[in-house]
């Protein structure tokens, strides 16, 4: 059975002057139909967005994506090895260019030191922060390196998107393979 209004309950419908009836039809419609539309609207408002999956930081071990359009495809991944180190692997784009590299990940405090194992010396000092891994400003130049022209690793924030080995093994470079593995 419909309980919506219909114009067969419209009390007044042989008469066009019978006003009490068109407001007592229209308060009757409202109540039916729209009132309660309005409260589900209000209810909806008040709800939270869904909180953010807790990502593990008390190790390094993870995965790390980049934000903003231009970074979309940026990523870093961490592994922790049998020997108690970790190694990382890394790729950057942004407008520009890409950078790429990889090497030995150590955390000392608020510090993650990021040495890659190329002909280039090249060590990137990043500062963590809860989830977040920032680059700085300014980096060696020999780091350019990594870098195709155009492209720089300086600035470069990073978020820690997953804290497994499985999450790292996830990261995948620009044409589809394992980044980190």
């Amino acid at each position: 059975m419909d309980e919506g209004v219909h114009v067969s309950d419209f009390p007044g419908r042989g008469n066009p002057m019978n006003l009490r009836a068109v407001r007592a039809f229209a308060d009757r419609a409202m109540r039916k139909t729209i009132l309660p539309l309005m409260f589900l609207l209000a209810a909806c408002d008040g709800e939270e967005a869904e909180p953010v999956a807790k990502v593990q930081t008390a190790t390094i071990e993870g995965l790390y994506q980049a934000a903003g359009p231009e970074m979309q495809q940026s990523r870093m991944c961490i592994l922790s090895q049998p020997t108690g180190t970790a190694s990382f692997a890394l790729v950057v784009r942004n407008a520009g260019g890409s950078c790429s590299g990889a090497g030995d990940a150590v955390r000392e405090g608020d510090v993650l030191r990021l040495t890659m194992a190329g002909s280039q010396p090249c060590t990137i000092a990043a500062t963590v922060e809860g989830r977040q891994v920032a680059f700085p400003s300014v980096l060696p130049e020999s780091c350019a390196y990594y870098c195709s022209p155009g492209s720089a690793l300086t600035g470069t924030a990073f978020e820690k998107t997953g804290g497994t080995s499985a999450d790292a093994m996830r990261a995948l470079d620009p044409v589809g393979d394992p980044l980190c593995g």
